[in-house]
């Protein structure tokens, strides 16, 4: 921003400079022209007496005094004539021939400013100046002041950069304390006491939108949390119950109690996604334990692959900083996404690499094909497209859950397959350190 104000000052310079130069130059012109012409009407006034005083002293015709009085009264530096309706009479300095008029006349005084005045006897006095003596002058002032524009350029430079920087230190301080704010964290006040005014009437309506929605986003959150623990504990219950009265059912009733017990187990691991996902993932996992994980992806690989681990490529150590747990539900979801959507009896394919400074785990699911347009609306909570949801059940909170449980710990869950490849989710995380990241 301060670079902007900068170079907008510079350039307002700049054309400034060049504006105010031309209008200088115009309006000397204009001055220098009109100075000229009384001149010129001064030397007329003074000829035509001059030509006068001869004709009336010598008793002559204006048309036979005129070269006598031209020869006395010269003029030095212009051009006199003195012309009948047809023909020149007398004339003195150097230049071409003005004319009395026409279209000649104008074309022969292009270069010169010109005054006529009329006689006696229908002659007509022309007087004329070089007009190269005034563009010369204005040429020199015009290149001054171009001159010059490098000059105030660079200084309104300097001057417009310092004021800038003045000016956006308040808004870039507030910039640095918006981005080093955590989530439901107060913004912490100005470190400066000279904010002006216009910056403090911005953060003060930035605080108060931010104590809004901080409140909202603490509601939800809060009712999120407490809606799922209030449900685990019925939902326990329900399946106690279930499970008391299966030994003494019927076929029929065992097959139902059965199936609502797998249904009470679905509501669990909803209320359970619930509560992973009103985690804030900007506070992350503050004192993770160092994690294997691949130990993790084989014991899921195991469980939710019927141990058919064949086409899983898994080195002996691949280590993580974060929560066992948190990462076995993001490995697992994104598994059982996988065998759930494989659409023939290939194997699922899952491969653990580390390179740099992260460990990433690629789940492939051999045939199926995503669209571009879909691939980041899977990430959706929630979001199941209709054939999907008219194939398989679920609830749409898989991948949402696996990105989310990343997140918590500096990673981050992408489907990287093209349309053309097989589906291909990769779940990226952070190697472990011995020291634990910063804060975010």
């Amino acid at each position: 921003m301060a670079s902007r104000v900068t170079w907008g000052m510079a350039l307002v310079a700049a054309a400034s400079a060049l504006m105010l130069a031309g209008a200088a130059a115009g309006t000397a012109w204009l001055l220098w022209e009109a100075d000229q012409r009384q001149q010129l009407r001064d030397e007329a006034d003074s000829l035509a007496g001059a030509v006068e005083r001869e004709a009336r002293e010598e008793r002559l015709s204006a048309a036979d005094a005129a070269p006598e009085a031209l020869r006395e009264s010269a003029v030095p530096g212009v051009r006199v004539e003195v012309w009948t309706a047809t023909r020149l009479v007398a004339a003195t300095g150097t230049g071409p021939e003005i004319g009395r008029e026409g279209s000649a006349a104008r074309d022969a005084a292009a270069d010169w400013v010109v005054h006529r005045r009329t006689l006696r006897d229908g002659l007509v006095l022309v007087i004329a100046a070089p007009a190269n003596y005034g563009r010369r002058a204005l040429r020199v002032f015009a290149f001054s002041l171009l001159v010059a524009s490098p000059v105030c350029v660079a200084v309104a430079f300097v001057v417009g950069r310092a004021v800038a920087r003045r000016a956006t230190r308040p808004l870039i301080g507030l910039q640095s304390r918006i981005g080093g704010v955590r989530a439901l964290e107060p913004l912490p006040p100005a470190d400066e006491g000279d904010v002006p005014a216009e910056v403090a009437d911005l953060e003060d309506a930035f605080r108060a939108l931010w104590t809004r929605l901080e409140g909202t986003v603490r509601r939800e959150r809060d009712f999120a949390a407490n809606a799922s623990h209030e449900l685990r504990m019925p939902l326990a219950r329900i399946r106690l119950l279930a499970e008391r009265a299966r030994p003494g059912a019927t076929t029929d009733a065992r097959a139902a109690i059965d199936a609502q017990v797998e249904e009470v187990d679905r509501l669990v691991r909803v209320v359970q996604s619930l509560l992973v996902l009103a985690r804030d993932t900007s506070a992350g996992i503050p004192r993770g334990e160092a994690v294997n994980l691949a130990d993790v992806a084989r014991r899921v690989t195991a469980r939710v692959l019927d141990g058919a681990a064949g086409e899983c490529s898994f080195p002996d150590e691949a280590v993580v900083r974060g929560d066992e747990d948190l990462i076995e539900i993001a490995v697992q979801n994104l598994l059982e996404n996988a065998r759930k959507f494989a659409p023939g009896p290939a194997p699922v394919r899952a491969m653990l690499s580390e390179e740099g400074g992260s460990v990433r785990l690629e789940v492939i699911t051999p045939g199926a094909r995503i669209p571009a347009a879909q691939c980041e609306r899977l990430f959706d909570r929630f979001y199941r497209s209709p054939e999907v949801r008219a194939q398989r059940d679920g609830h749409g909170l898989g991948l949402a859950l696996a990105r989310h449980v990343a997140r918590l710990h500096g990673g981050d869950v992408q489907c990287v397959s093209l349309e053309s490849e097989d589906a291909r989710f990769a779940l990226q995380l952070p190697a472990w350190s011995a020291d634990p990241p910063p804060a975010p």
